[in-house]
């Protein structure tokens, strides 16, 4: 039997805390670098800045990127609480007897992963209003 059992009984894999720990910032990092290149290309061709974007499309592409990397961001901040939770009850259960101190490590990943991703959701809540407030070409 594995000492990083949660509550369920399951091992929480390492892939599934590299998840729960990036999945909010890399979907930020996303929606920034790709979202600002886009609408670079539709407003700035060849360093003219235009009234009117090139591709009208490109605003609702940006809003559907957008849109995607709120669901990637809300995702990985849920696996992060759930993570968080579940090594937090393994620690819990631990005597100083049978101290592992790999549960320690996966549960301080845990709680690290928990915050960067209730962080960069907040990032990612900021940027989805302003992607709807502001207009690109201005």
């Amino acid at each position: 039997m594995e000492a990083n059992r949660g509550m369920t009984g399951e091992p929480i894999s390492a892939l599934t805390l590299a998840l729960g720990a990036l999945a909010a910032p890399g979907a930020w990092l996303l929606q920034i670098c790709a979202g600002e290149t886009l609408v670079s290309q539709t407003c700035f061709p060849h360093n003219v800045p235009l009234l009117i974007p090139i591709a009208p499309a490109a605003r609702w592409a940006v809003i559907a990127m957008s849109g995607a990397t709120l669901l990637v961001g809300l995702l990985g901040t849920w696996l992060a609480w759930r993570n968080w939770r579940r090594l937090s009850q393994a620690r819990r259960r631990q005597t100083p007897e049978s101290l592992d101190t790999k549960v320690e490590g996966e549960a301080f990943v845990a709680k690290v992963g928990l915050m960067a991703s209730v962080l960069f959701l907040f990032a990612l809540v900021a940027t989805d209003v302003a992607t709807g407030l502001v207009s690109a070409c201005t």
